[in-house]
């Protein structure tokens, strides 16, 4: 399956990777020493990188990578073992049901459309997605409520989604870099990106003029405004609050009924907004 070069440490390391997918860089070093203690190989943390490197060197071939980046909320250095083979989902959330990858899609449109830039979806909101199913030849996907439910748990399990104290439900580190292909290939400029790191951002801080496109992770916005007395936007240069977000804090509610911002074409121009269910925002009370 794997590079013959590939050593004990690699395939034990490997191993504990694909049991969780994504992790702290602090846990994958402490794999990293614990594994190199199992199979009598000298541990040196300035390694490591270089030894990333060379897993994906041999993972490569079977259309699997290391990738590295730092948590959207805490800015904590991350490393997750994800499918370079991004286009389609199928091929990267296996394991799923067509009914099952239907419904991810569908809550995975409805977290990246969220009106406002709030890139979340409720509870009620998300359970009632599940009466909208379809597939390619439009006939009528069948998901009760309480299947839907348990495969909320499972999805928020399987570390694709977070749920927030207010029942919220986000993307994940793990979607975010596994997903990354089908995101910017699906969503184009509705996928926004940090004007500093130039990750997708899905939880920070925006410039309060509307017309702006900078959009700031909370972590780069510490390091960048770290030594200026009154902030000012890297790209329109006006004030910088910090207080304009993307995303909701934990515990905010969002909106009960789905509602999606309009889809930009190609030249700029805003296309019509589908599945607006209301055009009153409520508040899940949950």
């Amino acid at each position: 399956m794997v590079a013959s070069g590939f050593t004990d440490t690699h395939r034990l390391f490997l191993q504990a990777a694909m049991s969780r997918r994504i992790m702290t860089e602090v846990v994958a070093l402490d794999i990293y020493a614990r594994v190199c203690q199992a199979t009598n190989d000298r541990f040196d943390r300035e390694q490591f990188s270089d030894f990333v490197d060379q897993l994906n060197t041999g993972l490569n071939s079977v259309e699997l990578e290391f990738r590295k980046a730092q948590d959207e909320v805490t800015g904590t250095p991350v490393i997750a073992l994800t499918n370079t083979n991004g286009q389609k989902i199928a091929q990267v959330a296996t394991g799923y049901t067509p009914t099952e990858l239907e419904y991810f899609k569908h809550l995975l449109d409805a977290i990246v459309m969220a009106d406002d830039e709030t890139y979340c979806i409720s509870a009620t909101a998300a359970l009632h997605e599940a009466g909208h199913l379809k597939n390619k030849e439009n006939k009528v996907l069948v998901l009760t409520k309480r299947d839907a439910e348990a495969l909320l748990d499972r999805f928020v399990a399987d570390k694709w989604f977070i749920k927030s104290a207010a029942g919220a439900y986000s993307l994940s580190m793990r979607s975010l870099l596994e997903l990354q292909t089908y995101l910017k290939e699906t969503y184009g400029e509705q996928i926004q990106e940090c004007t500093l790191c130039m990750e997708i951002i899905t939880k920070g801080q925006r410039c309060s003029v509307a017309a702006c496109s900078s959009r700031l992770h909370q972590h780069c916005a510490s390091t960048y405004f770290r030594n200026m007395n009154n902030p000012v936007c890297p790209t329109c240069h006006s004030a910088w609050s910090g207080k304009v977000l993307i995303g909701l804090s934990d515990k905010m509610s969002a909106p009960s009924k789905v509602q999606r911002r309009a889809r930009r074409t190609a030249n700029g121009a805003a296309a019509i907004a589908g599945d607006n269910e209301d055009e009153d925002i409520e508040r899940d009370e949950e």
